[in-house]
């Protein structure tokens, strides 16, 4: 933009107004007459007390976060719930090049996988490690943008028209977020995190780029709701076998409300049960799970999203979700139970089974307003007596809705937030 070229534009870093270790980080963005602009970025999430230790391999340093939230006083701007699920959806959102060149090299992760000599392919990149001293440990970097959806619609956040301007990070570092890979891994505290942002300190632009807000800002807005796909009688048990399940979720949360994309990302419902000899086992509770012979449909406002019987099978499902969001990393079996990925895929020094069926995503657009929304879903049980087994399993079904949202000014110089 072109106020970058005048010389009032300068970066600024924020520690936090308060911190507690392990559970929240507030930031208060104060001034008169000025603006931050909507580029920032939380430096130094991560933890320490650990030599060697190794962050989550999907989510990285995502793990630590639940919840992100850019408040005006009482007025919500954007929140990010269910934080870290959606954050793995779009760590893979994203093609292998970036994967491997961009993305795990900020959050610290292992996704963007190269081909080896034998055939197999692994991540090949360095992934930085936490450190027994806080000082010594590594951190990861949050673009905001890509986690509150109304940063990446807005010119600037002036604080004539928001005085109140904070913002509040939830954290949680409890061995079931499974932060590390392994759960023996001793974590004694958080980084302290920084908020790094650039401040726009000229009056009269200010108040220019300001009359230009009065003409309405739009922004799609991720919000969540989430049902519960109940364990199987037997949970896995002989009599389980072949038996299908069909179930018709009502999703109230989106009700009112123009929503344009939706996503659904399938959590195994007890994490304890990704983790096998205290190690994380692939992606861990942050995977979307495959089941077997999953078949889902989509009502909206009393008809059929997709034709026929819905998308049947798992190259169908991906299908919708590439064509709703784009580009995924994905593997032969990320997707789906039928398919063994480990003569493709080597996950460290692990096989690569231990990542088979874990992007297994569900996508689709909608662009109208909802009224009434059912998901009619089904999988078949399989008699299976492993720790994991998410066909038979109880789940938590998240799902994550762009609705539409817009910042109206008033003439007293007052604004509201609106549904669209």
């Amino acid at each position: 933009m072109s106020f970058y070229s005048s010389g009032s534009v300068k970066t600024i870093y924020l520690d936090p107004k308060s911190f507690v270790d392990g559970r929240r980080a507030v930031f208060e963005l104060d001034g008169h007459h000025m603006a931050y602009l909507p580029n920032m970025r939380i430096l130094d999430v991560g933890v320490f007390g650990q030599a060697g230790g190794k962050y989550n391999e999907f989510v990285g340093v995502n793990a630590v976060i639940k919840e992100v939230g850019l408040f005006d006083g009482k007025t919500k701007l954007s929140e990010a719930r269910e934080y870290a699920l959606y954050r793995g959806f779009q760590l893979q959102n994203v093609k292998n090049a970036k994967s491997a060149s961009v993305t795990s090299i900020k959050n610290i992760n292992q996704l963007g996988y190269q081909q080896l000599k034998g055939g197999q392919a692994q991540y090949l990149g360095i992934q930085d490690e936490t450190a027994v001293a806080r000082n010594a440990s590594k951190g990861g970097e949050v673009d905001l943008r890509e986690v509150l959806p109304m940063l990446s619609a807005v010119t600037h956040l002036p604080t004539d028209l928001m005085p109140n301007l904070r913002l509040e990070v939830v954290f949680d570092t409890a061995v079931l977020r499974q932060v590390l890979m392994n759960d023996t891994h001793a974590i004694a505290g958080q980084l302290i995190p920084v908020l790094a942002v650039d401040v726009l300190d000229d009056k009269p632009i200010v108040d220019k780029l300001t009359r230009a807000l009065g003409k309405g800002v739009q922004w799609l807005e991720i919000e969540h709701d989430q049902v519960v796909f109940n364990a199987f009688a037997q949970d896995g048990g002989a009599a389980d076998q072949a038996v299908v399940q069909e179930v018709n979720f009502k999703l109230d949360g989106f009700k009112g409300k123009s929503v344009e994309r939706l996503l659904q990302v399938k959590e195994i419902a007890d994490p304890a049960k990704t983790i096998n000899a205290n190690v994380v086992q692939g992606y861990g509770r942050y995977a979307s799970q495959a089941v077997l012979n999953e078949k889902i449909q989509y009502r909206l406002n009393g008809r059929n999203i997709l034709p026929d019987s819905g998308a049947v099978s798992s190259a169908e499902r991906l299908g919708y979700v590439v064509d709703t969001y784009g580009d995924c990393f994905a593997y032969p079996g990320s997707n789906s139970v039928d398919i063994d990925p480990t003569e493709v895929v080597s996950f460290g020094a692990a096989a690569g089974s231990v990542i088979g069926g874990a992007l297994s995503y569900n996508g689709i657009y909608i662009g109208e307003k909802v009224m009434d929304l059912q998901v009619q879903q089904s999988r078949t049980g399989l008699e299976d007596t492993t720790n994991l087994r998410p066909s038979t399993d109880a789940l938590n079904l998240h799902f994550y809705g762009e609705v539409k949202k817009g910042l109206v000014v008033q003439n007293n110089g007052s604004y509201l937030v609106v549904n669209l």
